[in-house]
């Protein structure tokens, strides 16, 4: 539906009236007679019929009007796609949801959603404002923006990156500096032992563990949510046990074990008991190598 005009001024006759009314003992006090008979009130009510009638026509926005403005917004080569209301009804959404679009890249949405529009082969981006990803991902940098991006499975990620980067270029503000690089992953070791129920043999168990493992820490499909691991998200040994617990073939789980190259990213309690691991702000996880020991019982 096109926008509903605004109505400019609501006053009407009576309204013009009082209001002069109002201002006469203000503006000439030696003025008394206020009766209709009065040259003066007739003067009043005269001027405020004519008032009443450009309040009228203010109110009204012609079709001509309506066009001449959108030739406004939209540039001297727009043409108007047809003489009917319906057509300039059309004109108006098309130009209003026009307007709505982002064009320029300020906030960290924005670069988001302007990264996902320059390219279909974008399956996921994080912006990282003040931080120049060529140098230090740590070190606070004014005036750069990096943004980590995941192509989709059968896309080339240079071309990828390369088209974002260039859809950005022209939307960026003058002064910021825009990085535009592949999102960097935490390969995760995945050590587990895993009890089956009685009618299921190790041999039919594993593949699916291994499977759901796999899924759980994908960065495109995994997460709680099935929409990737969350940028930054750390890996907890809990919610491992209760994926696999949760499997459907499985009795019980009676360790789970993570590890990666990094010692450093290890997360433990205050009894020393491995928590999880550690993963930065503008990491992804990936499952890696996967040690699964099914049990029977």
């Amino acid at each position: 539906m096109p926008l509903t005009l605004p109505n400019l001024d609501d006053r009407r006759y009576l309204d013009l009236v009082e209001e002069a009314r109002a201002l006469i003992p203000t503006h000439a006090p030696e003025w008394t007679n206020h009766n209709a008979s009065d040259p003066g009130i007739m003067l009043i009510e005269l001027f405020a019929w004519l008032s009443e009638m450009l309040i009228y026509r203010l109110n009204r926005v012609t079709d001509e009007n309506a066009r001449k403005f959108l030739w406004l917004l939209n540039g001297e080569d727009w043409q108007p796609s047809g003489d009917s209301r319906e057509a300039l009804a059309d004109d108006i959404r098309q130009t209003v949801l026009a307007l709505r679009r982002r064009e320029r890249a300020v906030s960290a949405d924005d670069f988001e959603a302007l990264a996902r529009e320059a390219d279909e082969r974008v399956a996921r981006v994080r912006c990282l404002p003040r931080r120049n990803a060529l140098m230090d991902f740590e070190a606070d940098q004014p005036g750069h923006v990096s943004l980590v991006v995941v192509a989709s499975e059968a896309a080339q990620t240079p071309a990828v990156l390369a088209a974002v980067a260039a859809y950005l270029e022209p939307r960026r503000l003058l002064t910021t500096f825009i990085h535009v690089v592949e999102a960097p992953f935490v390969p995760v070791d995945v050590a587990a032992t895993i009890v089956p129920l009685p009618d299921v043999t190790p041999g039919e168990l594993q593949p699916k563990v291994d499977a759901a493992l796999r899924a759980f820490l994908d960065p495109r499909r995994g997460g709680e949510q099935k929409s990737g691991w969350p940028f930054g998200r750390n890996v907890y040994v809990s919610e491992i046990y209760q994926l696999l617990d949760e499997l459907p073939g499985v009795d019980y789980v009676s360790s789970v074990g993570l590890a990666t190259a990094d010692p450093a990213r290890q997360l433990s309690n205050a009894q020393g008991n491995p928590l999880g691991l550690a993963v930065k702000p503008h990491e992804l996880v990936g499952a890696r190598t996967l040690a699964l020991t099914v049990t029977p019982v």
